[in-house]
């Protein structure tokens, strides 16, 4: 990695990257740069989603509690008591998706339960539902929507739900409580070198134009971060999904955004350097290595 990649992380125009660069990519005790850690909750996205609550404590946007804190759990913030409503309310919601078979239940779920994860929340509850997530696995390692499982039962898994379980995956193996049946979703992407069907024939990830599709939030490098914190970051079936990543670097090694999430703002704009997507590819690129 160019010492000119790490400086530019290490700027102090965003602190949430600041911070998960000097403690996740460094090393450094999180314990040393707490007022960087302080200064993530000043950061205007944060602000603004703050200052949402309602009289319940409650997180709101557009009259409705989010049930998402990726946000939160992106910046690297961990749990905290102004989140503590939203993480009931977001394992809550999770419970209702499963109880009534709604299809939500197969792609929401597991990004919902990654970002509780990532933010420290590893509790009973929360392992419970991993553990019942895990658990819908179909026999090829991936998973489906319950209401087209339902139509064809011998179906095979889709590859959109299977991103966010993966994703999952990789936040749990960080901290040490890996579901039982990760292997079989490691196979899955291993099997179709990371993007295509199982008879590599067909792209499964990419939309027409190379970009990649919006669920993906950075594209390729939080893929390929995730299969590499998962142990398999320099198998084979990895080389064309690392040269993607090189193709996506400038000249300065900035890779640019190309598959963003709902939020451009809180994440960067399409198609421009950012430095999530960089960071991303640098602690994939560390992984790999360890």
């Amino acid at each position: 990695m160019a010492n000119e990649v790490l400086n530019w992380l290490l700027e102090d125009e965003n602190p949430a990257i600041k911070y998960r660069t000097l403690t996740e990519i460094n090393g450094e005790s999180p314990n040393d740069y707490r007022d960087c850690y302080n200064d993530i909750w000043k950061q205007k996205q944060i602000v603004k989603l703050l200052s949402s609550r309602d009289e319940n404590g409650l997180l709101v946007i557009k009259g409705k509690p989010i049930d998402d804190l990726d946000v939160f759990a992106e910046y690297g913030l961990q749990k905290d008591a102004r989140l503590y409503k939203n993480a009931e309310y977001s394992l809550d919601l999770i419970r209702s998706w499963k109880k009534n078979d709604i299809d939500l239940y197969a792609c929401y779920t597991p990004s919902r339960l990654r970002a509780l994860v990532m933010l420290g929340y590893c509790g009973n509850d929360v392992m419970e539902l991993i553990d019942e997530f895990s658990e819908t696995q179909l026999y090829d390692g991936g998973f489906m929507c319950n209401r087209l499982l339902y139509k064809k039962p011998n179906r095979k898994s889709c590859y959109k739900a299977a991103v966010p379980g993966l994703l999952l995956y990789a936040e749990c193996k960080r901290k040490n409580i890996l579901p039982q049946n990760a292997n079989k979703l490691i196979d899955y992407f291993l099997n179709r070198d990371v993007f295509y069907t199982s008879d590599k024939t067909e792209n499964l990830f990419f939309h027409k134009d190379g970009v990649s599709p919006k669920f993906s939030k950075f594209g390729v490098p939080l893929i390929v971060y995730a299969l590499s914190v998962l142990g398999v970051g320099n198998f084979p079936a990895l080389h064309n999904a690392w040269e993607m990543i090189k193709d996506r670097e400038g000249e300065n090694g900035r890779l640019r955004l190309d598959g963003s999430a709902k939020q451009p703002g809180v994440f960067g704009k399409d198609g421009h350097e950012n430095k999530w997507a960089t960071f991303y590819a640098v602690l994939a690129e560390k992984y790999k290595v360890e």
